[in-house]
């Protein structure tokens, strides 16, 4: 027993002493949870800028919003991440234009040389590879059909969409003519103004059944429209952000993620829900 205090006295001061201790503890921990709410709140979200008619990979969709494989692996992707995703699509050159003003965090394309100075790359999100579209009334088709080989198609008139890093950086000194869209460098090789255009299998065959299911009158031209069987090269898309990035440091976590995926079979259920060829090749790359 303590001198001067009696025995209620003691056990009144400890009860009031435990009290105020729990009853600190639990402000401090309020505290904390709004603290991490109001971080939550303000999570900034990765900026991710693409191609608005790229289909099936990244497009606008007929309610004018983003869809594609592309679209269904990065949102299932900063799921796992617990990243908020904006998600922004606009003509290809236009898109390139913001992210090189640096008002976006990345796209999803190809690591050209070009881009090597200014984007780090993810590993492979999907392999795609480099086919041959031609129209099977051209004169040379026989010629056409046996291409394996970049060097092969020197001889030829290629027609390509204008914003094709690709082709910038591969076909230099080639016989190349711009055009806008997909759209116009199809109707060129329908039209025998073009030999060849390259295109990779998913984008080529979605877009011919697209055309041919408009039955307009085109349509009949897209069915003479027939595939090389030789891919003349096999590229990876990749996840491209800006070094100055605040996400810059993200890419392995991302990796990580992307392989997850990969494993657990939801990226080959996104392609298989395209209903289109399964080839782990292709291109008209961006």
């Amino acid at each position: 027993m303590l001198w001067g205090k009696k025995p209620m006295d003691i056990i009144e001061n400890r009860l009031q002493k435990g009290f105020m201790m729990r009853a600190l503890i639990c402000l401090l921990l309020a505290l904390v949870l709004m603290s991490n709410s109001a971080k939550a709140g303000n999570v900034k979200a990765f900026r991710w800028v693409d191609d608005e008619d790229y289909p099936p990979l990244i497009y606008c969709g007929i309610d004018g919003k983003p869809t594609g494989i592309f679209y269904e692996i990065m949102t299932e992707a900063f799921r796992r991440l617990d990243i908020p995703l904006n998600v922004e699509l606009y003509p290809w050159v236009r898109a390139q234009k913001i992210i090189a003003d640096g008002k976006a965090d990345g796209t999803v394309t190809i690591l050209t040389e070009a881009r090597k100075p200014f984007f780090f790359g993810s590993d492979p999100i999907l392999l795609v590879a480099e086919h041959i579209f031609v129209n099977r009334n051209n004169p040379r088709i026989k010629e056409i059909m046996s291409i394996q080989s970049l060097k092969a198609l020197r001889p030829f008139k290629i027609v390509e969409t204008i914003g094709s890093g690709w082709t910038k950086e591969n076909l230099k000194g080639f016989n190349v003519i711009w055009v806008p869209n997909m759209d116009s460098a199809f109707n060129m090789l329908i039209k025998g103004r073009a030999d060849i255009f390259i295109a990779n299998g998913y984008i080529g065959a979605a877009f011919i059944k697209k055309k041919i299911k408009e039955g307009n009158s085109l349509s009949e031209g897209y069915k003479s429209i027939i595939t090389n069987p030789y891919p003349l090269k096999t590229i990876a898309f990749r996840l491209l952000i800006r070094k100055d990035s605040s996400f810059s440091d993200i890419l392995d976590e991302f990796n990580k993620v992307i392989h997850k995926m990969k494993e657990d079979g939801t990226i080959q259920h996104i392609l298989e829900g395209t209903n289109l060829p399964q080839r782990s090749d292709s291109r008209n790359q961006k």
